[in-house]
């Protein structure tokens, strides 16, 4: 279910047999399960891969290609080590030395506007972080929030990314049973995954409009 569907679903009042209006009941808090990339912090796509081609001298397009075809899924899922992520980056961009390249990842990881609004959502509902990404590049970056999530599941350490369905049961065995939930992505294929799940959904724009969306949903779920 979208996040349309769904706020025009439970925004409507509901009335019992003698017409009296019915209050909304939930068994459990909403559960707020954000994705990382895209929502709380920028993507390293483009920045990062533009500047570590520019460096290296390489062509933008044919490192990109490469690394989807030879690293990325090994990347997401843990099997590839860092240390090895760091030599490919090394063969593939010249002159891109590990420390370096580090340097720049974190500096391409840019908090975005969500993070600020986590301890209010957090007011509403339980947080939970599921994201495709490097916990050894993620985890510091998070650090003064991640005491605000009830879980967090990233792909390196699960094991699995998205939108394969084996990461999403990971994550919903942290979630409370029985309660909404509402899951937020800047990907509609990862959306499209959760929604087969029977999660609530929500896309995470570019200009960050969504933003103002999740404390209404949330509210119609509470």
């Amino acid at each position: 279910m979208n996040e349309r569907n769904l706020t025009e679903r439970d925004t409507r009042p509901k009335t019992d047999a003698s017409g009296i209006k019915a209050p909304q009941v939930h068994a459990a808090r909403p559960q707020l399960v954000l994705d990382v990339g895209g929502v709380l912090l920028s993507n390293l796509t483009p920045a990062f891969w533009s500047e570590a081609t520019a460096r290296g001298r390489a062509e933008y397009a044919a490192v990109r290609s490469r690394y989807k075809s030879e690293i990325r899924d090994d990347l997401w899922s843990g099997a590839l080590t860092e240390e090895q992520f760091w030599r490919w980056i090394g063969t593939n961009c010249p002159s891109v030395t590990p420390s370096e390249g580090q340097a720049l990842l974190m500096d391409c990881l840019v908090p975005l506007p969500a993070l600020e609004r986590l301890h209010d959502w957090s007011r509403m509902a339980d947080l939970h972080l599921l994201s495709n990404h490097r916990h050894e590049w993620l985890l510091p970056k998070l650090s003064h929030v991640i005491g605000l999530f009830r879980s967090v599941t990233v792909s390196s350490q699960a094991g699995c990314f998205k939108p394969n369905a084996a990461i999403y049961r990971i994550a919903a065995e942290s979630l409370a049973a029985g309660a909404p939930i509402l899951f937020v992505d800047d990907s509609a294929a990862n959306l499209q995954q959760a929604e087969s799940l029977g999660w609530s959904t929500l896309l995470a724009d570019a200009d960050g409009g969504w933003i103002q969306r999740v404390e209404p949903i949330l509210s119609t779920m509470m």
